[in-house]
């Protein structure tokens, strides 16, 4: 019986202190949550302004865009001069105007004026370079593309009108402006509209007609434009706003106040704040999700996955952000390590740049860093129905427990001045 007792004496202390370790981590997380009510701006940061961010996307995005006609000029090899195919003598063709045989070029010359999208250079009073009668048509056109007149050479080849004319395929060729990549779809997409023009004007039959479900594509009741940007700009804000938020959390606290009036760890204090951040991301994410779904986000995969493949990616975001705090002794200098490593970490991510094209050297640091894996794992989930739990998961799950590992070791060595 006395054994008995004095077991249970033992235990008492090792329950005691767990009980109260367990009770002053508690008040510390209700203390953390305070001081960031008390910080009104970080609040707006963290919950406000994700939502509005998204539905400024949805607005800018789903306004109707008047049509702006593209510049072109219209190059034809097709020689003005045809047999007839009844007497074989040949008729040449002084004007446009002149149907009397069929041209194929001049009808396809109208279907470019009468085209919302493309607006034809006029030259020597006429809309498009003969190179039958002009041997420097293509070098006029060329100059015309460089000096930024046009943004779209139309070629007529030679064989054009006897190949529609025998019931044969006939082909436009089309040279673009490629110096802006954001425009370049438009510029082709404005010259199939003239072809489209071309063919229901004249009757003919296209020799290959896409009709079909394009996989992986935004359904047509749904703006593709948003989609796009918005899978573009969730990763970016889902690891950017939990950084700006953490970076000062520790620098601008001076914990040694606290530290010496009452009995609370450094490891307690630590693990608080990723108690605390860890739940205001929560929200955050909830947030992105509920406002880019309500403005008409597509999302093949389960939210919950969508939910998981943000939350990990601002995690590490709020972990790179602690980190930076706590090897930060001035503000100045946490603001300076933020911005030198978001700006290599954007840099890297592959948003912009495909890592693929790299060298091997910054291959390697790229897949090291967070953001790289935050455009496959979203985009998987969003496009593809994929889970997010897989390999970028895990690398964001490796990256983010050793941050925090460092940032326990190096806050419990770290030394403040009174």
């Amino acid at each position: 019986m006395t054994r008995k007792d004095n077991t249970t004496k033992k235990k008492l202390p090792l329950f005691k202190s767990r009980s109260n370790s367990l009770f002053r981590f508690s008040r510390q997380v209700k203390k953390e949550f305070k001081l960031l009510w008390t910080d009104k701006f970080n609040i707006f940061l963290a919950l406000v302004l994700p939502p509005m961010i998204i539905f400024l996307i949805a607005f800018t995005t789903g306004v109707e865009e008047e049509i702006s006609p593209i510049n072109c000029v219209v190059v034809t090899y097709d020689s003005n001069m045809i047999t007839t195919p009844n007497n074989y003598t040949e008729y040449l063709f002084n004007n446009i105007t002149d149907f009397s045989h069929d041209n194929y070029s001049y009808l396809y010359l109208n279907a470019v004026n009468n085209s919302q999208y493309l607006t034809p250079l006029e030259y020597n009073n006429q809309f498009y370079l003969n190179a039958t009668t002009d041997i420097y048509a293509m070098e006029t056109a060329r100059n015309y593309l460089a000096e930024g007149h046009v943004s779209v050479i139309i070629v007529i080849p030679i064989d054009f009108s006897e190949m529609l004319t025998l019931g044969l395929p006939a082909f436009v060729n089309c040279i673009v402006d490629g110096s802006s990549v954001l425009t370049l779809q438009d510029n082709l997409n404005a010259v199939l509209d003239s072809v489209n023009v071309f063919v229901s004007e004249n009757n003919l039959t296209p020799q290959i007609e896409l009709v079909g479900f394009e996989e992986f594509s935004v359904p047509k009741n749904l703006n593709f434009k948003f989609n796009a940007m918005v899978t573009f700009i969730l990763p970016i804000m889902a690891f950017g706003l939990p950084i700006v938020l953490t970076i000062l959390v520790i620098v601008k606290e001076k914990p040694i106040a606290r530290l010496l009036l009452t009995p609370v760890k450094r490891a307690e204090i630590l693990l608080s704040k990723y108690v605390t951040y860890s739940a205001i991301l929560a929200i955050q994410t909830l947030l992105l999700i509920v406002s880019s779904v309500s403005q008409g986000l597509y999302c093949v995969g389960s939210y919950f996955d969508l939910f998981l493949a943000l939350f990990m990616l601002g995690f590490s975001a709020l972990a790179l952000g602690l980190f930076i705090s706590t090897i930060s002794k001035t503000k100045t200098e946490a603001n300076q390590y933020f911005f030198m490593s978001f700006i290599l970490i954007i840099v890297l991510s592959g948003l912009f740049i495909p890592i693929d094209s790299m060298p091997l050297y910054l291959q390697v640091v790229a897949w090291i860093l967070p953001l790289s894996h935050a455009g496959p794992m979203i985009n998987n989930v969003l496009t593809k129905g994929m889970p997010a739990i897989g390999f970028d998961f895990y690398c964001l799950l490796a990256v983010s427990s050793v941050l925090f590992a460092l940032s326990v070791i190096l806050f419990q060595r770290k030394q403040y001045e009174a």
